[in-house]
């Protein structure tokens, strides 16, 4: 019998001494990583905008009116849309940003809401001296972001560019979900409870290093800078913060939208755009993996005939436009500038 308990004590020392060692190589792994963290960021493109508390990221070029304002998918750096605000930029002002806790921004105070990210940036424009009219350009969950910002600052939009967003209807098949959406609550409330910790010991730090596809054979510095933004901790934090405050704490498992309940019921009652000019830009292509082919196709007519379609009766001056790429556009980023181009057009003629 005493043997078998000096078994079980020492047992249990070495289990709890491979906690600990576990412990602290995650929490050297994490200080080790925030020193490091500055000096591993790019250069900062474009300047910092103090918005009461914390700065976020604006960067501008070219002249004239309306202003467009470029609102990225997902939780992407405002980088993301470079190519397409040079471009922009030949024909008027054109702006893109990072939102709270994304590429060179500072972390939000607070979880992220509909409410605080259209906040600080309509603090921004203003204390940045970039005054509406806006056309507000919105990819995917940007979308939501510009309608919900129509909504509330409906004096400052003149007209909107829809790059295949989201729906706060849409209800997407079992292999497009997140990891997470897929998840049991009961998983998802540990996860939500536990993300301090993840934090504080390197688990979100070594998952954001994890994350994104492999690189082209040829990477552009384009390619690299984008990269480095999105392999943040802070970002990665910031998103799953967002989204567990939108589901109280992982208790909700959203069956519609974006996963994001907060943010989609937000869109729902954002309302009409009246008749400002609007451009829906609908991804012709869809990827499916082996074996829901099926599945993926009948989906994307539902995405295509009524979802996108729905947004773009949203205006009386509202127009679809189905376009020969995948959901982030990348093969045709011409139709997002010419789409742009138009409406920027449209509101010009207006102001005439």
């Amino acid at each position: 019998m005493t043997r078998l308990r000096r078994c079980v004590s020492r047992t249990a020392a070495a289990l709890v001494g491979l906690v600990l060692l576990v412990l602290l190589t995650g929490f050297t792994y994490e200080q080790i990583g925030r020193a490091r963290e500055a000096s591993r960021l790019p250069p900062r493109i474009g300047k910092a905008v103090d918005v009461g508390g914390h700065t976020l990221n604006l960067y501008c070029s070219g002249e004239g009116s309306p202003t467009v304002v470029l609102e990225a998918g997902g939780n992407e750096p405002g980088y993301a849309w470079s190519s397409v605000q040079t471009k922009l930029a030949n024909i008027t002002r054109a702006c893109w940003y990072d939102r709270a806790g994304v590429g060179w921004s500072d972390p939000p105070p607070s979880p992220r809401t509909s409410a605080t990210v259209t906040s600080d940036l309509h603090e921004m424009l203003s204390r940045a001296g970039a005054p509406p009219p806006y056309v507000l350009v919105g990819a995917s969950i940007g979308g939501e972001y510009a309608r919900i910002y129509t909504s509330r600052y409906p004096h400052d939009v003149a007209g909107l560019v829809l790059v295949d967003s989201s729906h706060p209807d849409q209800q997407e098949p079992p292999f497009m979900l997140s990891a997470f959406n897929l998840m049991p609550p009961a998983k998802r409330r540990l996860i939500c409870t536990a993300l301090p910790i993840m934090a504080r010991f390197g688990i979100l730090r070594f998952a954001a290093s994890r994350m994104g596809g492999p690189p082209p054979r040829q990477p552009s510095p384009e390619f690299e800078i984008l990269a480095k933004l999105n392999a943040q901790p802070t970002a990665l934090r910031t998103d799953a913060e967002q989204t567990c405050a939108a589901t109280e704490g992982g208790r909700l498992v959203p069956t519609l939208g974006t996963g994001n309940p907060e943010l989609d019921n937000a869109a729902r009652n954002a309302g009409s755009l009246d008749d400002r000019p609007l451009v829906v830009l609908t991804a012709g292509r869809y990827w499916a993996p082996p074996g829901l082919e099926k599945q993926a196709a009948d989906y994307h007519e539902i995405w295509i005939h009524q979802l996108q379609a729905s947004l773009a009766q949203l205006s009386r001056r509202g127009r679809q436009v189905v376009v020969d790429a995948h959901h982030d556009m990348s093969e045709a980023p011409t139709a997002v500038v010419t789409a742009t181009q138009q409406v920027v057009h449209d509101v010009r003629r207006e102001h005439e």
